[in-house]
């Protein structure tokens, strides 16, 4: 068995199924904004990689076979964080607390889309600044293939089932089917009682197999993530203080931080930081000036998740559960306003397309 101990990241779980509510996290929306026309959806929202460093590659990942799904002492509780590489990560499920309901859903691929594997262009500490890799194919690639990281065109990644999953130690039963041609996990059954876990609680999801043999990842329940009204300033030469309310408990989970100054155009790029849920971080002040100088757009953000839960490998690559309660904070940037329309501007300037005013 193989668990690989991550500082990572964050997914969105494709829009389309056939029933889900379409209710998507910032960090889910932040990845779809990324995507490639010809790419897989984003599994992960947030999405949101992590330094490579954050991930060992010869740290422990348990292999797909699943113990005795009956016995209740089959899944110990989990007292790591881990999660996949980006680079190996093809599915993904979420157990999020979002502000009137718990969601439950994820997606596997049989094989990783290549856009969605970001290139570390700098790092420090437990940060990295990301940018989307540049990928060249000529001719360009049919309706059915992608470009690959060598120039080639290769097949395009399809999701796949993984039979029955189930939930343990929410607040409800959950098991769920998916079927072609999306292979889209969502919970529609009756609604969870709200939240649906409380900080500490043992959680566990199985699959029965199909594309994949069966497996069984844990997680822990995380508490509700807090953050204050203050917007995260950014400053040349200073670091970023960013800062939430630290849960009741120690446990294990992470905090991963996605900060994005590039919303709605410029340069894409991202720091991402996987660190303690202490309640407090300085992103690098190095890693800030080299995130503005790629040039901003209006409304940035720093999208925060706080996220428990572990990895494994399977025949089709890594999947992972997250269980997770997200936050969002402005950003400030000296000489930015961002607008909606021309209203939100100062006398004389106007709404420009990036959301900005000028």
């Amino acid at each position: 068995m193989r668990i690989v101990l991550l500082f990572a990241a964050g997914l969105l779980l494709a829009a389309c199924d056939d029933g889900d509510d379409g209710a998507t996290t910032p960090a889910d929306a932040a990845a779809l904004d990324g995507s490639s026309a010809d790419a897989t959806p984003p599994l992960d929202a947030a999405t949101d990689a992590a330094p490579p460093d954050a991930a060992p590659s010869d740290a422990e990942m348990p292999d797909a076979a699943a113990p005795d799904a009956a016995s209740p002492d089959a899944a110990p509780p989990l007292d790591t964080y881990a999660a996949c590489p980006e680079a190996t990560r093809t599915g993904q499920f979420i157990v999020e607390l979002r502000p009137a309901f718990t969601a439950v859903q994820g997606q596997v691929a049989d094989a990783v889309t290549p856009a969605n594997v970001p290139v570390e262009a700098a790092a420090e500490g437990p940060c990295a600044l990301l940018r989307p890799p540049t990928l060249f194919c000529d001719p360009p690639c049919g309706g059915a293939e992608v470009c690959g990281t060598q120039g080639e065109c290769v097949e395009a990644p399809v999701n796949v089932g993984v039979g029955t999953v189930t939930v343990e130690g929410l607040t409800g039963p959950v098991s769920m089917t998916a079927g072609p041609p999306v292979w889209f996990y969502t919970h529609r059954g009756e609604a969870l009682p709200h939240p649906a876990f409380a900080e500490g609680d043992a959680i566990t999801l199985r699959a029965s197999g199909d594309a994949t043999d069966a497996f069984v990842l844990r997680g822990r329940g995380v508490a509700p993530l807090e953050v204050g009204a203050d917007a995260v300033l950014l400053e040349r030469g200073q670091p970023a203080a960013i800062r939430w309310t630290p849960p009741g408990a120690a446990g294990p989970q992470k905090m991963h931080l996605e900060l994005n100054i590039a919303n709605h155009g410029g340069t894409p790029g991202r720091v991402v930081c996987t660190v303690d849920d202490t309640g407090a971080f300085d992103v690098p002040a190095a890693l800030v000036d080299a995130l503005l100088d790629q040039g901003f757009s209006g409304f940035p953000t720093v999208v925060l998740t706080r996220r428990s839960g572990e990895a494994v490998d399977t025949a089709v690559g890594c999947v992972e559960l997250a269980v997770q309660s997200v936050g969002v904070l402005d950003v400030a940037i000296d000489g930015l306003t961002s607008c909606s329309d021309d209203t939100d501007c100062p006398d004389g300037q106007r709404c420009k397309v990036d959301l900005t005013c000028g």
